[in-house]
């Protein structure tokens, strides 16, 4: 079954847009090559403490620009290399989210991103064809709105990994999908973490499609696979 899927980490970040990293875009491309992986999304950080809004189409251009010199590289590796980004909002509650199925496009006609509520983001999304995942949902104020969201993240970072079973009940109770990456931001971080994706998915916006279509999502824990179904999109494919 699993050479008929890629093994990606969802949830990667680069020094040259965030400042938490300690990796560049090459850097996350070699070392998750040694571990097994196929390829990663590039989730770098748009948050208040990074830039004023108004400087908002700036630091746009240079989470692309981040995107497109690792995107480079991988290509001569064969390496899945997709489109993402972490928003944090702080209204109504403090919290991260992730958007798979970005484009540059998007990314270039967005208003800032860090100044709308949870609410008026998932309508963004909605409208651009983005899928809206929170990530480590229980390391703040918890899960959100779920009427304004697509899904919540088993984040594999120590003290959020803990958590796995808890993201995995309420995913079940609330019919979101579950997604699985590594919060990649230093090259010691080994964990091996992340999600079986088929090989038909070719890019970002494939990939946030495929959340919203399948019923369940395969997460891989080290040699460990996990089916979770999505119970809000089973019950879609239902009717």
């Amino acid at each position: 079954m699993e050479e008929a899927f890629l093994r990606i980490d969802t949830h990667t970040h680069s020094c040259g847009v965030s400042k938490c990293s300690k990796v560049t875009p090459e850097q996350i491309i070699v070392e998750k090559r040694k571990l097994g992986y196929d390829g990663v999304i590039l989730t770098n950080h748009c948050q208040a403490w990074y830039y004023p809004p108004e400087q908002h189409g700036a630091y746009i251009e240079a989470v692309i620009a981040e995107y497109k010199k690792g995107k480079a590289y991988a290509d001569t590796l064969g390496f899945a290399f997709w489109l993402g980004l972490e928003v944090t909002l702080n209204v109504p509650a403090y919290a991260d989210y992730l958007l798979f199925g970005v484009t540059e496009g998007f990314l270039r006609r967005t208003p800032c991103l860090y100044q709308l509520t949870q609410k008026e983001l998932y309508a963004l999304c909605k409208e651009n064809g983005v899928t809206l995942i929170q990530a480590h949902p229980l390391r703040h104020e918890g899960v959100g709105d779920t009427d304004y969201l697509d899904g919540i993240e088993i984040n594999c970072t120590p003290a959020d990994f803990e958590k796995r079973e808890e993201i995995v009940r309420i995913a079940n109770n609330t019919g979101l999908v579950v997604t699985c990456g590594t919060d990649y931001h230093f090259p010691e971080r080994d964990i091996r973490a992340g999600m079986l994706v088929p090989k038909t998915v070719k890019n970002s916006v494939d990939f946030g499609k495929y959340l919203l279509e399948m019923p369940q999502t395969n997460v891989f824990i080290y040699d460990e696979v996990i089916k979770i179904p999505a119970g809000r999109n089973a019950k879609k494919l239902e009717k």
